[in-house]
């Protein structure tokens, strides 16, 4: 509809011309001694819109031509701007494929263009770490941060190569080199975990972790995991200063205490300190909480305690408990330190009925070697040496216990009150199922 009436205009502007050059009749004389032109005013003002237009495309043609170098230039840089652009979406896209050496390849094209050269330089610092070449990897960080100004960009580049590779010093010098406000971040936070946790910088990880999982940007059971593993390691790390075992463990939230595996490391770490008494009651409060089949062998072995003592506190663990085969166990070693033979034998051969290990094999030899039986002790001996070593890894505390044949034999005080014990504890043994009192 718009082209018709522009049809139109022109038509009716042509239409009004032509009427008004119909009526003009004046003239127009050019005196140029000696000559003389007289021309109608129609034929004037025709040759005079011809030169106008003549004077218009010349100067066109003009600056056309001068333009033509400037105009060329401009059209190399787009080409090139337009394959850096192409590259530099090639690069992205083959780093995401896995396809490093294109990548490195398609960012040098990329550079090209000066207001991307520095994402440019990242993708190709990126893809020379997947491609392992770290001289050239090395050689595009700087870049980054010294010709194009990104240099928190680098430094977080460079602190997750580092970990990549596992070298947590030179992650954590990267990372110490951000501004505050960039160290923050969520991705620097988990690179800073990441670093601390190669290093087992344990005390600063805490913290760090805190600070994810308060943003929600580690799961709980990862978390609670990790700082597991960092309370752990924190009282390993305290050696024999009782001091320093207790003021780690203060610093220890009272639900994570209560977990097995932070205190059955606990345990050790303030027996070391010699500090039985303490790791003795945290033994019993973990185990009113929860079972926990290393705590027992723990508290068994504490030389501190009666046997009666241990008899009294691991009946009452059977009651809450039910019958684990660790727990039977320690209490078959227990009753045979008393010389309760009866019970000892009643409750290690049921321990071997729920759980056949080593240790629970051991320690019924060497109650049947104290009893004078000494073929059956010996057969016990030579399954205990030829069974698996799997089976021997499930229980750690059992499994350190094992020793060598000749170890175990009892000296001869022993055997000769060998049937007095029997006389003593043989008739005293609990049925299966039940537990009796500690004297039989």
């Amino acid at each position: 509809m718009r082209w018709i009436l522009g049809v139109l205009l022109v038509l009716f502007a042509a239409v009004a011309v032509a009427l008004l050059l119909m009526f003009n009749h004046g003239n127009v004389a050019i005196f140029w001694p000696p000559y003389r032109v007289d021309l109608s005013i129609n034929t004037a003002v025709v040759l005079l819109l011809l030169l106008v237009l003549g004077l218009v495309f010349l100067i066109r043609a003009y600056r056309q031509i001068t333009s033509l170098p400037r105009r060329v230039k401009q059209h190399r840089e787009q080409r090139y701007r337009e394959r850096a652009l192409q590259a530099f979406r090639d690069a992205t896209v083959a780093l995401a494929e896995g396809r490093f050496a294109r990548a490195e390849k398609q960012a040098q094209l990329a550079l090209h263009l000066p207001e991307q050269g520095g994402p440019a330089a990242l993708i190709g610092a990126r893809a020379c770490h997947g491609l392992r070449a770290s001289e050239r990897r090395e050689a595009w960080i700087p870049r980054c941060a010294e010709e194009f100004g990104l240099r928190d960009q680098a430094a977080l580049l460079a602190a997750d190569c580092a970990i990549d590779e596992g070298d947590g010093e030179a992650a954590l010098r990267a990372l110490d080199s951000l501004p505050p406000k960039t160290a923050r971040q969520v991705h620097a936070l988990r690179l800073r975990l990441a670093a601390l946790d190669l290093t087992q910088q344990w005390k600063p990880l805490l913290p760090v972790l805190a600070q994810l999982e308060r943003r929600q940007m580690v799961s709980a059971q990862s978390a609670q995991a990790m700082r597991s593993r960092a309370w752990r390691h924190l009282l390993t790390h305290a050696g024999s200063d009782p001091a320093q075992v207790k003021a780690v463990w203060r610093q220890i939230p009272r639900e994570m205490s209560l977990e097995a595996p932070v205190a059955e490391v606990a345990v050790e770490a303030f027996r070391r300190a010699g500090d039985p008494g303490t790791a003795a009651q945290i033994v019993e409060r973990l185990m009113r909480q929860r079972y926990s089949a290393r705590a027992v062998d723990q508290y068994a072995a504490f030389a501190h305690l009666t046997s009666r003592e241990k008899l009294q506190a691991m009946e009452q663990w059977l009651k809450a408990w039910g019958e684990e085969a660790s727990l039977l166990s320690a209490l078959g070693r227990v009753c045979a330190e008393e010389q309760l033979w009866g019970k000892a034998e009643s409750y290690l051969r049921e321990s071997l009925k729920r759980d056949d290990t080593p240790a629970t094999r051991l320690a019924l030899a060497r109650l049947l070697e104290q009893t004078a039986r000494m073929e059956e002790a010996a057969g016990l001996y030579r399954q205990a040496a030829h069974q698996p070593r799997a089976t021997a890894s499930s229980n750690p505390a059992g499994a350190a216990s094992i020793e060598a044949p000749t170890g175990l034999i009892a000296g001869p005080t022993a055997l000769a009150g060998a049937s007095g014990g029997l006389a003593g504890g043989g008739a005293g043994g609990a049925p299966q199922g039940h537990v009796s009192g500690a004297n039989g």
